[in-house]
């Protein structure tokens, strides 16, 4: 039998007597050896090694290190199967979370007590159970591959304990007069049109960021969504896919806010003709709704900052008032670019849309998606249409 399984080996690979297969390479003059119980195991490890050798990729095991390796992943592996935007997370939590801790590390050194050092500590920082989890992901992914790559023994990571983080914060959603206050204020501001479509449409930032003015049927009223605004490696931003399948979608707009696209597009094309060749698109973002002064696609941290200084203008008057009349002033609390979003599907809900409407404007892949996020709508539905049946008793 064993004869037999020795005529169908393709070359490089030979078997031994304790049933395993053994592929030898030769890199920079040294021989090398992986082994496997399994022959498809071991021509995808030996075409593993082939590829690193020939893309310049390939070292001694212990020699390289977590940031290398992680470098290599990202690269090679991750790039093939996450979304842009997804890596530029991943990249954003090795960064900050990942590479302080054992970047400087040899990957054949980390131990599983080195993980959960790491794990531990972002408990103690207060970050949420889920974004640990995340973080633990990523590691978990680098190590498990390096281990398909016969570059370490086990994977450090499986054995470790997930630490309860903080719990998740309830989304923040405006109250209808924050919402309306919110509004009022940000006339002053360069991209109140951009608050505008996201508390009437429920977009996500990085889409609305992403519109092209092909993307806007002033005919029928509607918006379609298919992609979002990506930054690449931190420097170029590109047009990146939805977030799943499921956000590809058509939203309504509203009349009014369709006619201050219109002037905001007739003044968009005055400046263009003005800049002429100064007007510096970038490929594959060619006519932005929304962009800076010479074309280029807006930052979200523009938009962070806008909110933020429209949030202090609040405050600001709400204490003048407040000394004026002798009483505390009501803080208006900051929020994210998301609270539009969240505000949106809360209004929608509250004033008799049907859940599975709501579940396709925001582009959720399921109506469980929705009503887990929203379930702090439910009691003030469910005890105003209990009402609906008052009568019968």
């Amino acid at each position: 039998m064993a004869e037999d399984r020795k005529k169908q080996l393709p070359p490089g690979i030979s078997l031994r007597k304790d049933g395993r297969y053994q592929a030898r390479y030769t890199f920079n003059g040294k021989r090398h050896s992986i082994y496997s119980k399994d022959l498809k195991e071991i021509q995808k490890k030996l075409r593993d090694a082939k590829y690193e050798m020939d893309h310049g990729i390939f070292a001694k095991p212990d020699k390289v290190t977590v940031d290398s390796w992680f470098k290599v992943w990202k690269e090679e592996y991750a790039a093939n199967s996450m979304r842009e935007n997804t890596l530029a997370h991943v990249g954003s939590m090795y960064k900050y979370h990942i590479k302080p801790e054992i970047g400087h590390m040899k990957m054949q050194d980390v131990r599983t007590e080195h993980i959960q050092m790491l794990l531990n500590k972002m408990k103690k920082q207060e970050y949420s159970s889920d974004f640990i989890k995340r973080v633990k992901n990523v590691v978990s992914q680098m190590f498990k591959q390096a281990y398909r790559n016969d570059m370490i023994m086990r994977n450090p990571v499986e054995n470790t304990v997930t630490p309860s983080g903080k719990a998740k914060r309830e989304h923040r959603v405006l109250t209808e007069q924050e919402q309306t206050l919110f509004l009022e204020y940000a006339k002053e501001s360069e991209y109140e049109l951009i608050f505008v479509l996201g508390f009437s449409t429920g977009m996500r930032i990085g889409e609305i960021q992403a519109l092209q003015w092909q993307n806007i049927d002033f005919k029928n009223l509607e918006v379609s969504i298919e992609g979002t605004l990506v930054k690449v490696d931190g420097k170029e931003y590109i047009k990146g896919p939805t977030k799943t399948m499921s956000s590809i979608r058509t939203v309504p707009l509203l009349p009014d806010v369709a006619r201050k696209l219109k002037e905001h597009r007739k003044e968009q094309m005055k400046y263009r003709m003005i800049l002429g060749p100064e007007w510096k698109q970038v490929n594959g973002l060619e006519d932005l709704l929304f962009c800076t002064a010479v074309g280029r696609p807006l930052s979200r941290s523009v938009l962070y900052n806008a909110i933020d200084r429209i949030i202090e203008l609040i405050n600001h008057d709400e204490r003048m008032k407040a000394k004026a009349e002798g009483r505390d002033p009501v803080v208006f609390e900051h929020f994210s670019s998301h609270t539009m979003r969240h505000t949106f599907a809360t209004r929608a809900l509250e004033n008799g849309i049907p859940p599975k409407v709501v579940q396709e404007l925001l582009g959720h892949s399921t109506i469980k998606t929705t009503m887990d996020i929203y379930t702090h709508v439910l009691p003030k539905i469910k005890n105003e249409e209990i009402q609906k049946i008052a009568n019968l008793f």
